[in-house]
């Protein structure tokens, strides 16, 4: 993979992040909603020859995913 298509991925996933979170704080999207659009796609994740399971979709959800469009939960309740 060449770097300016490497620079581009990490520009798409910045502005998603962003994109999210404005959406939350705007109240067009719930936090629980964007963890049942991770979920769908995590489930779809090929990392082991085949589509990741409930379980181990929502683990990746929860500890991967979450933070980093949601913010650290910590951080969410310390603003509340």
């Amino acid at each position: 993979m060449s770097q300016n298509a490497s620079s581009h991925g990490e520009l798409d996933r910045l502005i998603l992040q962003a994109l999210v979170r404005m959406l939350v704080t705007k109240g067009l999207l719930s936090p629980d909603d964007v963890r049942a659009l991770l979920l769908d796609a995590a489930k779809r994740l090929d990392l082991v020859g085949s589509e990741l399971t409930s379980e181990a979709a929502g683990i990746i959800v929860e500890e991967d995913l979450v933070p980093v469009f949601l913010g650290n939960p910590r951080d969410r309740r310390s603003a509340s």
